[in-house]
């Protein structure tokens, strides 16, 4: 478990805006965000901000119990659950004329 920033607030949008800590690496894109007692709270779509100062745009999960600066950690075992969100398997067949 790696602490990955602090929940600054929710935004219009439904996204949670999360402080990156500095020395975090800014490959985080996908990754599964819990909190302090191992629930999760959402994945991280994006990052904004500067690279110095980045901040993480995270989707949260339906029905997660989050609270305004509350630590948030990634694990390994709930990435697998997070794969991506492509559409996967569906092919687009031809229409027989």
């Amino acid at each position: 478990m790696e602490k990955i920033g602090e929940i600054l607030h929710l935004a219009k949008s439904g996204r949670l805006i999360v402080k990156v800590d500095e020395q975090i690496s800014h490959k985080l894109i996908g990754q599964a965000l819990i909190d302090d007692k191992g629930t999760k709270i959402g994945k991280i779509i994006e990052l904004i901000g500067s690279v110095k100062s980045p901040y993480a745009s995270v989707i949260p999960t339906v029905g997660s119990k989050y609270s305004v600066g509350g630590k948030v950690f990634t694990s390994d075992a709930h990435n697998q659950q997070f794969n991506s969100s492509r559409k996967r398997g569906k092919l687009k067949r031809r229409r027989r004329t």
